[in-house]
């Protein structure tokens, strides 16, 4: 295949999992079956992909030390440095995204030869479908421009590959075109999967309700603010359970067995944030610390009276989407089309369950007197808490107001100016290498 997708057919990576996640690669057998195809998926589902760490980085989430170990591999990032970067620092991903692409685009091609049961045959193809369109939904949202209706159809985004050839250049297609391809195969996904939710320890796998909840975010997204309620009702008609804090702390609502989880997939922490980075200051001062109880089980103080995250490398806190997004998108949905009533319904569904009977009671009367903007505002805000350091924050920055950030490192200052073209990661140099038509 062209150097663009950087794979090999007779190559199927191993992943290092715990008991919750036990992906066993499928090796080098030519799956004929539709077992054979389940393993090769789930080959896919667990390739570990690293951007949503990154972009902690490089959003307003973390605050690095000089003489952090291994810090070397994230000060350009930190820094939004990607014209020069030192050759230590890690790359963006982005040949592993057309790896998965590859994985799925197989199933998808080979659904009418495959041999078992009709209904597991449809059941892998739709989770193929949509699990492709999750990577390229994370392909766009780091090296192309947020949608914006009026200029999505001339705004150059990623290639689109759907199946394998030979000697083939893939340019760039439109960014109108590959939200127009997530949502189809969001559509095609939802026709053949029937399963409501998946059983905890297989929920890293797509569901109904977990495609349900990646269309309300991919409307979300595109501003369409009608469709992303619709969607975020019908996830949350399958499964709307919350975590109360006020019962139960004894797990992090964004693990993998919360009764939040909706899909399990994504790696959105490692042993660097949690070891060796600590929380912005202004992460840590929007949260109420005597009543908002997700601040200690969140985060952790250091013997320098700093702040670090309890989220890990660990694969229990793998987390793609849980069901307080439902109600978050919801909320900014109505903000939005200036139904602040049905706004603060959505947002205080879920703030119930985040402080304490007290804390509750003056967010409620805070809540109440917020004219629409101040609303939208409180919302965001709320996002920002309920996420952090879940790989939401940059994308978020890029889709709300792209706002100026500065970070001082090394006794130097850093600016990411409002509307910065930086919001836009740069595609790899040696993707643009083997490939010119990018």
């Amino acid at each position: 295949m062209k150097k663009l997708l950087y794979i090999s057919i007779t190559l199927l990576l191993c992943v290092s999992c715990d008991d919750y996640l036990d992906i066993k690669p499928v090796g080098q057998v030519i799956p004929t079956t539709v077992e054979d195809y389940r393993s090769f998926l789930t080959s896919a589902y667990g390739i570990t992909n690293l951007s949503k760490v990154l972009t902690s980085y490089r959003s307003d989430e973390l605050q690095i030390n000089p003489s952090s170990q291994g810090i070397e591999q994230y000060e350009d990032v930190y820094t939004w440095n990607d014209e020069n970067p030192s050759p230590l620092t890690r790359s963006y991903p982005y040949a592993i995204f057309y790896n998965i692409i590859f994985y799925c685009n197989h199933v998808i091609d080979n659904k009418n030869d495959m041999e078992g049961d009709d209904n597991e045959i449809n059941e892998l193809v739709g989770e193929a479908y949509a699990l492709r369109a999750l990577q390229y939904f994370d392909l766009i949202n780091l090296y192309a421009k947020p949608y914006s209706n009026t200029t999505a159809g001339e705004d150059a985004a990623v290639p689109i590959v759907t199946s394998y050839q030979t000697n083939v250049d893939y340019p760039a297609n439109s960014l109108q075109e590959v939200y127009d391809l997530i949502l189809d195969d969001l559509d095609s996904a939802e026709e053949l999967i029937t399963l409501n939710q998946q059983n905890t320890g297989l929920n890293y796998r797509f569901s109904k309700v977990a495609v349900k909840a990646f269309k309300a975010r991919v409307y979300l997204y595109k501003n369409e603010w009608q469709q992303a309620i619709n969607n975020a009702d019908a996830a949350l008609a399958i499964h709307s359970d919350l975590q109360d804090l006020n019962e139960d702390t004894s797990i992090m609502p964004s693990e993998y067995n919360s009764v939040e989880s909706i899909l399990a997939l994504a790696t959105v922490a490692s042993f660097d944030i949690s070891n060796n980075a600590t929380i912005s200051d202004d992460l840590i001062e929007i949260y109420d610390q005597s009543s908002d109880l997700r601040f200690n089980l969140y985060f952790k103080e250091t013997p320098a009276g700093r702040f670090q995250s309890k989220k890990s490398a660990n694969n229990k806190f793998k987390v793609s989407y849980r069901t307080s997004e439902l109600f978050l998108i919801k909320a900014e949905a109505f903000a939005r089309l200036q139904q602040s009533e049905a706004a603060k319904t959505s947002l205080l569904a879920l703030a119930i369950n985040r402080y304490t009977p007290e804390g509750f009671e003056q967010f409620n009367l805070k809540i109440a007197g917020l004219n629409t903007d101040d609303l939208l505002a409180e919302i965001l805000k709320e996002r920002r808490k309920e996420f952090a350091i879940e790989g939401h924050r940059w994308y978020d920055l890029r889709r709300t107001n792209q706002p100026e950030i500065t970070k001082t490192y090394k006794e130097q200052s850093f600016t990411l100016e409002k509307n910065d073209e930086r919001y836009v990661i740069p595609l790899p140099n040696d993707a643009i290498i083997n490939n010119p038509k990018l």
